[in-house]
């Protein structure tokens, strides 16, 4: 039975969230995090930047990203810079993005072996905060002959969403130690569905959900 942790507002939600990432560091003292984009993140962005996180001893990575140059407004490091990058004070080493370069082949290659060099092969993020799509996706992995267990990093494409893009495979999910979803209340009902299991998210192993109310 999946169990979803609900706030009684977005606020709530965000600040709950907020609160694992500040146990998480004072716990490690070090954390590796990867957000996703989308609309719900935005207000979690928003508080997260005003808060007080010794940032240098975070390194900040991407889930998935349109491939489109990152001034587009399709962007997800367009938007998580606006809200939260730009507002806090990181070393720019410590902000690992999805190059826009000659061809998505090469920005896929470029930032698996950018991944690779940070955690010197072995794949094993802190936190990683997910979506969910109306379609039931999550990351960018759209189809379910696209959750390979195997791969790190895919590039993907559907015919229901914009661009060609760049995602962590379950490959890298799967392996970190929380997987946060962040959910808009229009989605409880998407996670509690009976065709769930048919969706990219089923694939996702111990995942943690919060909601909200209104």
């Amino acid at each position: 039975m999946i169990s979803i942790k609900i706030f009684e507002s977005e606020k709530l939600m965000a600040i709950d969230a907020i609160n694992i990432i500040k146990f998480e560091l004072e716990r490690t003292k070090k954390l590796d995090i990867a957000f996703s984009g989308g609309k719900t993140p935005i207000r979690f962005f928003k508080l997260l930047a005003v808060e007080d996180i010794k940032w240098k001893n975070i390194n900040i990575f991407l889930v998935d990203e349109r491939w489109v140059p990152l001034d587009n407004i399709d962007s997800n490091y367009n938007m998580i810079n606006r809200f939260l990058l730009q507002n806090i004070k990181i070393p720019s080493v410590n902000i690992h993005y999805i190059h826009y370069s000659s061809s998505i082949e090469q920005s896929e290659k470029e930032y698996e072996n950018d991944i690779l060099k940070h955690f010197k092969g072995d794949i094993i993020f802190d936190l990683i905060f997910l979506g969910v799509g109306n379609d039931g996706h999550t990351a960018s992995i759209f189809e379910k002959n696209e959750v390979d267990l195997s791969e790190n990093i895919i590039v993907t494409s559907s015919r229901r969403h914009s661009h060609e893009r760049i995602s962590f495979g379950m490959g890298i999910i799967n392996k970190a130690k929380r997987k946060i979803f962040l959910l808009g209340i229009e989605k409880i009902l998407i996670i509690g569905s009976s065709m769930s299991k048919e969706f990219p998210i089923s694939k996702v192993k111990n995942p943690e959900f919060l909601s909200y109310k209104k």
